[in-house]
């Protein structure tokens, strides 16, 4: 079923590169170009105050102080556009800062992060390669923290300068807003908008969070089959703007381990009012039959813009509805556009999270940054 899924795919996809081609010599064929573009975020921070309570006693931090970070890519685009009017584009993404980071087992790690090939037209988008989902390209828009922030970016960026005491493996759970099963390969149709209305669906045979290649793939130990659906809906009351979308993925457990299917849901929504200002919310449910975990989160932002100065508030809370893992973050930002392509911003944000043991650790960081993008 998945290969006669991938091959019928490709074959619809190949039909519709050589529809028209016959009929359309005569029309002038874009010539191939390449670029390179990206960005460097270049940070410096402290973590003014950071508390950790272990076991009913305070802990004294090693994060407390100082720091700098960077964050930093490079894309490649190759673009095209065929004689029957279609657009082709190849993108990598290289990371800036992985070919000094070391994993587990002392290899270097991949050094790049997204790669996909895009064919467009009046059809609408077919996606292959290792890129987020039809949610996560169609709702990031719509969704709280993702639609207004205009710093740091709050499901991100707040555990490198302080730690949840919830742990690592709850991060999906309960930082990350966006309905995201990562960058597995996998192969994506974007219908094109029809008076505002919009769908989305992609299939993966790598499941969630599973970078990389699909071959050779062991579904005894990986979650596998994954599809993810979206939809959404835009347009105008009056003099406001507004969105809203809905998202699911579904996957396969690993059939050789305790696991069971998983299936995680999403629905956000924005508003642009006149003026520069826009709120945005999204709610996230994730489900583990299997180990009887389920979260909640909820993410919330509100931005405003006069001229070349941004303001923004935004919040992230999630639960664990079986234990008493928590985690909050609140994150105040200023951002001034200094000229094309260059931003300074500065966040304030405060964080807190309990373990399901009684942990906890709150913080509250200042960070600047210059932002550049090429």
């Amino acid at each position: 079923m998945q290969r006669h899924l991938l091959y019928g795919t490709s074959l619809v996809a190949a039909a519709m590169l050589a529809a028209g081609g016959a009929v359309a010599q005569d029309k002038k064929m874009m010539k191939l170009s390449i670029s390179i573009n990206g960005g460097f975020d270049a940070l410096i921070g402290t973590v003014l105050d950071e508390e950790w309570s272990r076991g009913g006693s305070d802990q004294t931090p090693d994060t407390t102080g100082g720091d700098v970070k960077t964050d930093a890519e490079i894309h490649f685009n190759g673009r095209a556009t065929t004689d029957n009017g279609m657009k082709i584009h190849a993108r990598v993404e290289l990371e800036g800062q992985n070919d000094t980071t070391f994993t587990n087992d002392g290899s270097k790690a991949d050094p790049i992060d997204e790669y996909f090939l895009s064919v467009s037209g009046s059809f609408g988008q077919i996606i292959l390669g290792g890129t987020g989902g039809a949610p996560v390209k169609m709702l990031t828009g719509l969704s709280g923290s993702w639609a207004t922030g205009v710093g740091e970016t709050l499901s991100f960026d707040v555990n490198s300068w302080v730690p949840s005491a919830a742990g690592g493996p709850t991060h999906y759970y309960l930082q990350h807003s966006r309905l995201d099963t990562g960058d597995n390969e996998k192969v994506t149709y974007i219908s094109p908008k029809l008076a505002g209305f919009q769908i989305g669906a992609s299939y993966g045979p790598l499941g969630h969070n599973s970078d990389g290649d699909s071959n050779g793939r062991n579904k005894l130990d990986s979650h596998h089959d994954g599809f993810e659906v979206a939809a959404s809906y835009g347009g105008k009351f009056g003099d406001v703007g507004f969105g809203i979308g809905a998202g699911m993925t579904s996957y396969q457990g690993a059939d050789g381990k305790a696991e069971d299917d998983r299936s995680d849901w999403l629905v956000a929504g924005r508003l642009d009012f006149g003026g520069g200002f826009r709120v945005a919310a999204a709610h996230k449910q994730v489900t583990n039959e299997s180990k009887a975990q389920q979260s909640q989160l909820t993410d919330v932002g509100v931005r405003y813009i006069a001229g070349a100065n941004s303001f923004s508030l935004t919040g992230v809370m999630g639960e664990m509805d079986n234990d008493d893992r928590s985690y909050t973050a609140v994150m105040g930002s200023y951002a001034r556009a200094m000229g094309p392509g260059v931003k300074w911003h500065l966040n304030l944000i405060h964080t807190e999270s309990q373990a399901d043991n009684g942990d906890e650790n709150t913080g509250l960081i200042l960070v600047s940054g210059l932002r550049v993008k090429f």
